[in-house]
């Protein structure tokens, strides 16, 4: 009996332990020169590390000797580094040392005194056309394949090598791309990308839209294209998703709400939905996916950010006046919840058979016109009816914690301390106010308090005596 005869649960298992160990000894850095000399010149270089080496680079090196034992191995190997795919940019020209591709030789290019180099040109995309060439050629690399993350890439051509590597690739799961595949791709692009309903091919389970401000000839080519939004098209189904992410904010065809109510139509299974980072998408684009999703959604997080840090953009108002805090406290299997809501009443924390956990977060810009009484009355009711709902899954041994972000200030209910800067308030109130103030862990940035530079430091004040204010005047919700 050979080792090749183990089942292949064991055999995998040997290779694994083998391959961590090629890891751990092989090569982790490599190696540069100081800057290039100007023509003419006959500067010495010195060598530097330069920086670890990629994940995908070290995996690669490690099961070099495997790969050529046998072909079982060999497609051991070849799922083991390219189960994720990751594509990066190229940011330029680099100067380069005149280095092996053979990273074990590089003890011996420590020898050298006198190292010598050259600056060089790399093709921004080449390793997209690489990877583009190799699972064309080759469906049996490309079936490997679970995970495909791009990164930095926005251009016209790039988009179309993605949409060419995602369609070689059957079994892929999980796809992380820019947000300008949404604005390029045509209708037959996306069904292709999701895989619903196909024979011999998984469906999507996990899409990652990434966006960012582009420079000024990729925006100009994107404005300009007229592509029709695939997602019109009924084809497009993206019932099979599980997981949507949504990251980061644009000014160039942003993803915006009506793309959201057109992913809604079919997108009725969803698990998590995950929408940060952008301004964009208000809480109307939100709300249809978790109306479409809402026996299934289990993850939620609508958190629109600006550059202040602390303080979020407007997440939006409903034109038809629904009313947000029962909608989500309905969600039958709703368990991590961050959210960023027009207005929040006492409702949204009322049915203690939620199944909430961890850390609950709620940002609100007002308070809901649904009760009666000032202010501070609805505040105190909120605040109340979370201390609340927190003791009882507390009864059920399930601990939730949970943070207000309101007015401007950070609530902790369970603590009864609010952190925040107040210092017109001590202005309006003459120095009466606050009487029994604390510098406050807290800040602009959560937990690592302020950034630093222009915000100021903060102080913790008890819930009583904040409310006590909010009636006095000194401070105005």
């Amino acid at each position: 009996m050979t080792i090749s005869d183990l089942p292949q649960e064991i055999l995998s298992d040997i290779l694994l332990i083998a391959t961590k160990a090629n890891e751990a000894e092989g090569e982790s850095y490599t190696y540069g020169l100081t800057q290039a000399p100007l023509p003419l010149q006959k500067s010495k270089l010195s060598k530097y590390v330069r920086g670890p080496l990629t994940g995908e680079s070290l995996r690669w090196d490690a099961t070099n000797s495997i790969r050529q034992v046998c072909t079982q191995w060999h497609e051991w190997a070849l799922g083991y580094n390219l189960e994720h795919v990751l594509e990066r940019t190229w940011r330029g020209s680099e100067r380069w040392a005149e280095l092996t591709v053979r990273r074990r030789k590089y003890s011996i290019y420590e020898l050298i005194d006198n190292p010598s180099g050259y600056a060089v040109y790399r093709d921004p995309y080449g390793s997209l056309k690489s990877t583009d060439r190799l699972f064309t050629s080759s469906p049996s690399a490309a079936g490997h394949v679970r995970r495909l993350w791009f990164n930095g890439l926005y251009a016209a051509e790039t988009d179309r090598l993605i949409l060419s590597i995602v369609a070689n690739c059957p079994e892929l799961q999980y796809l992380s791309v820019p947000w300008t595949i949404l604005r390029r791709a045509t209708a037959q692009d996306w069904v292709d990308l999701l895989n619903v309903g196909k024979v011999g091919r998984t469906p999507l389970h996990s899409l990652e839209l990434n966006a960012v401000c582009l420079p000024q000839d990729q925006a100009v080519a994107l404005e300009s294209d007229r592509t029709i939004n695939p997602l019109k098209d009924t084809r497009v189904n993206l019932s099979s998703l599980k997981r949507l992410k949504i990251f980061g904010n644009t000014l160039h065809k942003p993803v915006c709400d009506t793309d959201l109510q057109l992913m809604a139509r079919t997108a009725t299974n969803l698990e998590c939905l995950d929408i940060t980072n952008l301004s964009t998408i208000t809480v109307a684009g939100m709300l249809a996916l978790v109306k479409a999703s809402h026996e299934t959604l289990q993850v939620l997080e609508h958190s629109p950010r600006s550059d202040d840090g602390f303080y979020h953009p407007h997440p939006g108002r409903l034109e038809t006046g629904e009313h947000i805090c029962e909608l989500l406290a309905s969600l039958p299997r709703m368990r991590d919840l961050s959210i960023s809501v027009p207005s929040m009443c006492a409702d949204l924390f009322t049915n203690h058979e939620v199944k909430w956990t961890g850390e609950l977060q709620v940002r609100a810009t007002d308070l809901c016109a649904c009760s009666l009484g000032t202010k501070a009355e609805k505040l105190r009711s909120v605040l109340s009816a979370l201390r609340d709902i927190i003791a009882a899954k507390r009864r059920m041994h399930h601990e939730l914690s949970a943070q207000l972000f309101f007015a401007g200030c950070i609530f902790e209910p369970e603590k009864k301390q609010v952190h925040g800067d107040f210092a017109l308030a001590e202005l309006g109130s003459s120095g009466r106010w606050p009487l029994d103030a604390r510098s406050s862990t807290l800040g602009p940035c959560g937990q690592s308090g302020t950034y630093g530079k222009d915000e100021g430091l903060w102080d913790a004040v008890g819930e009583e005596e904040y409310l006590l204010a909010v009636e006095k005047g000194w401070i105005v919700l």
